[in-house]
């Protein structure tokens, strides 16, 4: 069970968290309001984007598939080489 690090009481609800440490955490960070669940998709995107492997995060965001994850976060795979696809470009060209 977590515990409110102010009183060492059982938190009674989401709402109380929110309107202690959440807000506060937020405004120590410069970060707008937004709910705790939205982070959720804030850490998926960046871990996609940081180049880390796609099954990874969809293990660390508990996708059923690999394939929901690419469905969600596809805008945000990096494309790790500039050159994919000129070779295919090159050998199927016709001239």
């Amino acid at each position: 069970m977590s515990l409110n690090p102010l009183t060492g009481d059982p938190w009674t609800g989401d709402q109380a968290i929110r309107e202690t440490v959440w807000t506060h955490a937020l405004k120590r960070a410069g970060v707008r309001y937004r709910r705790p669940y939205q982070t959720r998709h804030t850490f998926g995107s960046m871990m996609v984007s940081a180049g880390e492997p796609l099954a990874w995060v969809s293990r660390q965001m508990g996708h059923t598939s690999v394939i929901t994850s690419t469905r969600i976060y596809a805008r945000w795979i990096p494309a790790t080489n500039s050159q994919a696809g000129m070779l295919a470009d090159r050998l199927y060209r016709v001239t």
